[in-house]
């Protein structure tokens, strides 16, 4: 009965495995970009001073396309202003992506609209502050 008992563990431990995969997010395909929001800020001793704050509408044709497989992997082709650009993606949970180096959060999610912000810290830029920069996008299907 102890070899039973012994094997039968020893069997349910080699067979379970941790699922590391991240399951492919439902923003794949070709997103449009109806408006970017622009924000730079410095911090320094808990202050804050915004040195920027952009709102730019775009004209519907400018598009993110997320082209991502079952590895939750892949590339977002981006169309600006008519020039084309291709970033490597990786999904790293449902609600944070990274495009290149560009760590992204989605903040809403529906069949026809879709959006997202990525933040980017920069403390070498000014001593004894951090500079920080937020774009949030707002697209639709």
């Amino acid at each position: 009965m102890k070899k039973l008992l012994v094997s039968a563990l020893l069997l349910i431990a080699a067979c379970k495995k941790d699922d590391t995969t991240v399951n492919q997010p439902g923003y794949d395909g070709k997103w449009y970009i109806h408006q970017v929001i622009n924000k730079e800020y410095t911090i320094e001793n808990g202050d804050t001073a915004f040195t920027r704050f952009d709102v730019v509408n775009r004209p519907g044709t400018d598009y993110i396309d997320f082209q991502i497989n079952a590895q939750g992997k892949g590339d977002a082709v981006m169309l600006w202003d008519n020039n084309s650009s291709t970033r490597p993606y990786e999904a790293v949970t449902h609600a944070f992506f990274k495009l290149d180096t560009t760590l992204c959060e989605v903040t809403h999610l529906t069949d026809s609209s879709f959006q997202f912000n990525s933040i980017h810290f920069d403390g070498v830029t000014i001593p004894d502050r951090v500079k920080v920069t937020q774009n949030f996008f707002i697209l639709g299907r």
